[in-house]
Order: structure tokens, then sequence, then C-alpha cells
């Protein structure tokens, strides 16, 4: 952590020359997930040219440098610094029910900064933020993304024992944070789901954590404004009663953060494996390891 303090204390001006020279050798030294990118490029966007889609993967590795540089840099913000560099809109909508002690959830995707908001929106609202979470494979990795998004507040709740420990706390007001674009393992209940020009495997988790404990459900639309800039938009998804064996919820938060990516194309995580498999290859891979 002690290198992570350091690296804070430095001016932002620096931190972005820094990360578009690491983006510049991510790129055309180490090609890091390169043809990966340009796949997912492909499949999402056929109708563009090559030359448009360059423009996207070029604008990618300098967003994705972005990413863990700010979220570095923030380790010593206060709360005036988040109002300043990331303003919430439409907060109203979800303190209605905080204010009423009633918890809601909220899904977000890998767009613009991701960490930004799960630093900072309960710091700015008033209530606990807690964020589901599957530790990655570098224990020391994951241990330095869980202390940067806790030392604002925040509470991190294993993906495995989440549903056990949100039950528990069934009637505690505050917000439930799921990045809720992430491919599920083959076997894992999933939803499939058009989404960005192609048949896409969804968690069934938000879902079925909503539908368990009837909370409200909003999506966070994250927006790059400037640099350093962002702003979080809170749009409402679904309030209880929900259907019994629905995928209404996943549906609907699909669509909204497939139209948050369309905006900005660039700022989506397009390095992510996201269409490792389709639904042909994993009836395949189930059959053999019968």
């Amino acid at each position: 952590m002690f290198l992570i303090r350091l690296i804070s204390l430095l001016p932002f001006w620096f931190l972005y020359a820094l990360g578009k020279v690491i983006s510049f050798l991510l790129y055309y030294t180490v090609g890091y997930r390169r043809s990966v990118i340009r796949e997912n490029l492909s499949k999402t966007f056929p109708g563009l040219s090559d030359g448009e889609r360059f423009k996207v993967e070029k604008a990618f590795y300098i967003q994705f440098t972005q990413v863990f540089i700010e979220s570095i840099k923030a380790y010593r913000f206060k709360k005036e610094d988040w109002e300043k560099r990331v303003p919430l809109v439409n907060a109203k909508a979800m303190l209605e029910y905080l204010d009423k002690a009633q918890p809601v959830i909220l899904l977000s995707g890998h767009t613009a900064n991701w960490e930004w908001p799960a630093f900072s929106i309960g710091q700015q609202i008033g209530y606990p933020m807690e964020f589901l979470y599957k530790p990655v494979k570098n224990p020391k990795f994951d241990q330095l993304m869980i202390n940067l998004r806790t030392r604002h507040g925040g509470r991190a709740l294993p993906k495995d024992s989440a549903l056990r420990q949100i039950i528990k706390r069934k009637n505690e007001p505050r917000i439930i944070g799921i990045l809720a674009d992430q491919l599920p393992s083959i076997g894992a209940d999933k939803y499939w789901i058009h989404f960005l020009n192609q048949s896409t495997a969804f968690y069934t988790g938000p879902q079925k954590i909503a539908q368990i404990v009837n909370y409200p459900v909003f999506y966070s639309a994250t927006r790059r404004t400037s640099e350093g800039h962002y702003e979080v938009e809170f749009i409402p998804v679904m309030t209880p009663p929900y259907q019994k064996g629905g995928q209404e919820i996943v549906q609907k938060f699909a669509e909204l953060l497939e139209e948050t990516i369309r905006q900005n194309p660039s700022d989506y995580l397009w390095s992510h494996k996201r269409w490792k498999y389709d639904q042909k290859k994993e009836q395949e891979v189930l059959l053999v390891n019968k």
C-alpha cells in the first residue's frame, strides 16, 4: 500500500501522461488482449469500417489505463472530490426508498470508470454501499482492489456468500452494488439475451436476489464527461412484486447497458472475454464432461 499512497500524491496531469505511455506499450509492445478486443469489436459493430473500429480500439487502451490510474489516485479523495468529479444524477429516486429504510439493488456494467462510482456513491448519498465481487486469480491484486474499494466506506461481499449476508441484514437501508455484465462460467445458471448484436450469457443472480429480498432495482449509467470527470445517472429498472422465474430485471439491465455502451463505445471493457462461448459450445462442453 506504500506504493499506492506514493503514486496517489502525483498530480493528475503527470498520471495521465504516464497512462498514455503505458497504453502505447500495452498496444504496440505487449499487445495486451488485442485479438480479443478486435474480435469483440468486429462482432459488436459489423457495420463500422476497419478504420472506425481501429479508432475505438486505440481509444479503449487509453481509457483502460486511465481507470487503473484513477483508482489509485482516488486513494486520497474526500467527499468534496467525489462531488466535483463524479456528480450524481437522479439520486433522489433511490433516496426515496433509502430514506424509508428500504435497501436497493444497484446494477452497473464495466463502462467508463466503473471503480469510482463504487468508491463514491455511498459517501455522496449518505448510505452504506456494499458490492458483490468475484475474487480474481491474483490474491495480492484482489486484496489491493478490496482495500481501495472499502477505503471510502464500502463493504465487500464475496459472491458465494453474498445472498446469505444480504438476507441476514435484510431490512438495513443500504445500496447493494452488482457489476452484472460478467461472463458466467459454463454450467452456471444464466440467461441468454441478445446483447450488442449477439447472443450473450448473463448471470441470473441479480434477478434471484431481487426476487428473494424484494428490493427495488436501479441501474447506474456512468458516462465520462471529460478527462477525470464522470457523471452517474440512476435509472429505475424495476420494483417488486417480481414475476417468479422471470428474467425481466436482467433483460432491462442488458438493454440499458447496451444503450450506455453505444453512446461511447471506447469506454466499455472490450478486453473481457465476454463471448468466450455460445450456447452450442456450452452444450458440447457439458456433454463431454457428463
